[in-house]
C-alpha cells in the first residue's frame, strides 16, 4: 500500500469513526433498539440506493493499489450514505472483513445471462434451467462444499488494520449465514416457475425431494461455518441479509469469551418465488423446510419480494420470528386481521412513490399513512427497497422524504440536522 492510500484511508476512517461514535448515531441505535425490542412505536426508516444515486454523487476512487481501493469504496458508501441521506440508517462502530470462503456450484450445467437496463445495472438476468426433470435429471445435482482461504482474508484484514489503526477497529467475522442461502430460489434457477409449479402438482414426491436436498444443503454448509468459528455478531448495525432491515438488539448477544453461534444472531429466510402457490402448498412443502432452518437462530426475519399477508397463518409458527417484508404486493388490511401484534412490519413502500417520473409529497405522505392507520396497533419501520431509478438528480426528493416521516411520525431523533 502506497503511502499516498494509506493517507487517504486514514482520513475517510478518521470521518467514518466520528459519525459511528457522534450523537445522532447514538440516537438511532436507541430507537432501532427500542423498536426491535417492541418496546416503543419509534418508526425507523431506511432509504436505499438501487439505482445509481451514490454512483452518481459519489467522488471518484482515488487509492492506486486494487485492496486499498476496495476499503476505499466500501467506507465511501457508508459516508456517503450518511451525509447523503438523512434516515435511520446505523453506521457500525467496527470493520468487518468477511472470511475467504470458495464454494462449489450446485450444478455445472446451471449459468445465468444477465441484461443491461441501459442505466448501467445487470439486475435482470434469465438462468439456463438445467433441469427439466427432476427424476431424469437428479444425477445434475451435486452437494456444495466450501473451503477456507485464510491467508487471503488475513491479507485483506491486515490490510485494513494498517489504514485503521487507533480510528477504527477492524475484525474478520461472517455477518451472515448459508442458512438463509435461499431455497425456492435455487429451485427457479434451476428448473424455472412454471415447471416447478406444474411439478408441485403432478410429481410433488420429486419437488419434496428437491426442496429436501438444497434445505439439507444449507444446513450442512451453515452448520460448517459454524464449526469453523466464522461467525460474528450482527446486532450493532446494517449487517448480513435483512432486506434493508436494521438489526441492531440487545436481544442477541455471545458469551463473553466465547465462539459466537447462530443462536447468538439474527436470522433470515425469504421465499420469493413461492408467490404464486397456495397457503395449503406453501405449508406443504416449504414450512418444514423453513422451520428447521428458523430453529437455527435466536431471532428472524421473513420475506423480501413477495407478499406475505396469505402466508401468516403458516408464517407465525416459525421459531423466533419478529419481523416481516411488508411489500406493495402486500394487502395491508388482510395482514392486519391475520397476523400477531408481536411482529414487526417491514413496510416497503411503492418505490416509484420516491423515484418515479414525477414527485409529489402529499402523494407520498398519503401512501405512508394508509400504512399507519391500517398498523396502527403495529410496530412500523419503512424500507425503501427496488429504488433503481434513484439518481443523483433527486437528491431533493430524499431529503423532503426523510423530513416527512420524521414529521409524520413524530420522532424526530436520529436525524444529523
Amino acid at each position: 500500500m502506497t503511502h499516498q492510500d494509506r493517507t487517504r484511508l486514514r482520513n475517510l476512517a478518521g470521518r467514518y469513526a466520528e459519525y459511528a461514535c457522534g450523537e445522532p448515531m447514538a440516537r438511532r441505535r436507541e430507537k432501532w433498539r427500542l423498536h426491535n425490542r417492541l418496546e416503543q412505536k419509534t418508526y425507523p426508516f431506511h432509504i436505499e440506493d438501487n439505482g445509481s444515486f451514490f454512483r452518481d454523487l459519489t467522488p471518484p476512487l482515488e487509492c492506486e493499489h486494487a485492496e486499498a481501493r476496495a476499503l476505499e469504496g466500501r467506507l465511501l458508501r457508508a459516508l456517503m450514505a450518511y451525509e447523503l441521506i438523512d434516515d435511520d440508517r446505523i453506521i457500525p462502530d467496527r470493520f468487518v472483513v468477511d472470511w475467504s470462503t470458495p464454494i462449489t456450484a450446485i450444478c455445472d450445467e446451471l449459468t445465468a445471462t444477465h441484461a443491461d437496463n441501459g442505466r448501467g445495472s445487470t439486475l435482470g438476468y434469465r438462468t439456463s434451467q438445467p433441469i427439466k426433470d427432476i427424476d431424469a435429471d437428479w444425477g445434475k445435482l451435486k452437494k456444495r462444499s466450501m473451503s477456507l482461504d485464510k491467508e487471503s482474508t488475513e491479507r485483506q484484514a491486515h490490510r485494513a488494520e494498517e489504514a485503521f489503526a487507533g480510528l477504527l477497529p477492524v475484525e474478520i467475522g461472517r455477518v451472515g449465514s448459508l442458512y438463509s442461502d435461499g431455497i425456492t430460489g435455487k429451485a427457479v434457477h434451476l428448473m424455472g416457475m412454471q415447471d416447478l409449479y406444474l411439478q408441485m402438482a403432478e410429481n410433488p414426491e420429486a419437488v419434496h425431494r428437491l426442496f429436501t436436498f438444497l434445505a439439507e444443503d444449507n444446513l450442512n454448509l451453515g452448520q460448517w461455518e459454524e464449526d469453523q468459528g466464522l461467525l460474528t455478531s450482527n446486532h450493532d448495525g446494517n449487517q448480513g441479509y435483512c432486506t434493508g432491515s436494521s438489526l441492531f438488539t440487545d436481544e442477541t448477544a455471545a458469551p463473553a469469551g466465547g465462539r459466537v453461534v447462530s443462536k447468538d444472531r439474527y436470522g433470515y429466510l425469504e421465499s420469493q418465488e413461492s408467490v404464486g402457490i397456495s397457503l395449503s402448498m406453501f405449508d406443504e412443502f416449504l414450512m418444514p423446510h423453513f422451520t428447521r432452518l428458523a430453529s437455527r437462530f435466536k431471532l428472524l426475519k421473513f420475506g423480501c419480494c413477495e407478499p406475505v399477508h396469505h402466508l401468516m397463518p403458516a408464517l407465525q409458527r416459525l421459531p423466533g420470528l419478529r419481523k416481516v417484508s411488508v411489500t406493495p404486493w402486500c394487502d395491508q388490511r388482510f395482514l392486519a386481521e391475520s397476523c400477531r401484534e408481536d411482529i414487526i412490519w417491514c413496510r416497503k413502500p411503492v418505490p416509484l412513490k420516491l423515484c418515479g417520473e414525477t414527485f409529489s409529497l402529499d402523494d407520498l405522505r398519503r401512501h405512508l399513512q394508509e400504512t399507519l392507520d391500517i398498523g396502527q396497533s403495529y410496530y412500523i419501520e419503512f424500507v425503501f427497497r427496488d429504488t433503481n431509478m434513484l439518481t443523483g438528480a433527486m437528491t431533493d426528493r430524499v431529503a423532503q422524504t426523510c423530513r416527512l416521516i420524521r414529521d409524520m411520525t413524530g420522532h424526530p431523533e436520529g436525524s444529523r440536522q
